[in-house]
């Protein structure tokens, strides 16, 4: 079985979630059921609308995601691994909401920088700023006495 869906905002306001407000996807699911198991391809592939940690500007981040589960029949429902879910033989229905909205934010990165800093991300690696090193007031030439005097406690 194979079924179509459009992601939009609606879809993530629905949602009780604060990582995605708002995109545009089309989402691919396919079911393959047997005796044992049922497998579902799902394919997303759209915008969503991501807020730069630099410069806190909205941008457009492309999603281009394929995914796997398989819901294994068990005797109760429990998820096994991040592919395999377990449910009874008695499930009607699978709600492929929380799973759609798993694997865009999945391929979501950790660090949301706007395009136009690619460049500047790989020319300065991870430093973005700093500061010279102060001197200290009372820049001494030898280790700090209170140290020698901790030494001794220890030797006790």
């Amino acid at each position: 079985h194979q079924f179509d869906f459009t992601i939009d905002d609606e879809f993530f306001a629905d949602l009780d979630q604060d990582l995605i407000s708002s995109g545009s996807l089309e989402a691919k699911i396919e079911l393959d059921k047997n005796d044992a198991f049922i497998q579902m391809n799902i394919s997303v592939k759209g915008l969503v609308e991501l807020t730069c940690d630099r410069s806190l500007e909205l941008f457009d981040y492309p999603i281009d995601e394929t995914r796997q589960i398989i819901f294994k029949y068990g005797d109760q429902e429990t998820e096994l691994d991040h592919q395999m879910v377990m449910i009874t033989n008695e499930t009607e229905r699978i709600d492929v909401g929380h799973y759609l909205f798993e694997f865009i934010g999945l391929a979501v990165p950790m660090k949301q920088l706007h395009p136009r800093y690619d460049q500047e991300e790989e020319e300065f690696g991870t430093l973005v700023y700093r500061s010279e090193a102060e001197p200290l007031e009372n820049d001494q030439q030898g280790p700090d006495p209170r140290w020698g005097a901790l030494k001794k406690l220890k030797k006790n």
